[in-house]
């Protein structure tokens, strides 16, 4: 009779136990759920296309050129070229409700658009434009772009590119306003 009481002892403790890991298992299950649901919306540049809001000009350009060795590996070909940007120049705005223009900037900073206006979009680290006169072209990609401060980078491949020579090209902008 002794040997009942112990048994049933065990059974309550091994219960208790088990039932206070299953409730840690549920709560931590339920908590990674939530937390997902409330992460936000990343658009490649740190969470959303806010960030790039404001007007833009391009500061530097460099151009590589590559080329497929006889195994099929891309190649540098050649030093890149390089140019930096002062005084007038060319860039970006982008506006709040993702629509964009490229603009000139003269040298007090003036901004005068130059060229259509287009929707963008920021997805996956990449960079989207839709031009609006041509929505049936759908969207096409300007580019990786990283955002960092009051600097954006957008690297992107030629249209000259061919299948066994291309064009990469990465462009600094820095934010005026």
């Amino acid at each position: 009779m002794h040997d009942e009481i112990i048994i049933s002892n065990l059974n309550d403790k091994t219960m208790k136990k088990y039932f206070w890991s299953m409730m840690t298992i549920l709560m931590m299950a339920v908590m990674c759920v939530g937390l997902t649901a409330c992460g936000s919306d990343d658009d490649g540049d740190g969470g959303s296309s806010s960030g790039i809001v404001g007007v833009w000009k391009k500061v530097y350009k460099r151009t590589t050129y590559y080329v497929k060795d006889s195994s099929g590996e891309w190649v540098q070909n050649g030093q890149p070229s390089e140019k930096t940007y002062e005084g007038e120049g060319s860039g970006f705005q982008f506006m709040s409700g993702n629509k964009a223009q490229e603009v000139d900037i003269d040298a007090n900073g003036n901004v005068t658009p130059d060229g259509d206006a287009f929707e963008y979009k920021i997805e996956n680290g990449k960079l989207y434009m839709l031009e609006l006169d041509h929505p049936e072209d759908g969207w096409e990609s300007f580019g990786t772009i990283n955002i960092s401060g009051n600097t954006f980078e957008l690297t992107s491949e030629s249209g000259k590119s061919t299948s066994t020579r291309k064009e990469v090209k990465l462009e600094r902008y820095k934010k005026i306003s």
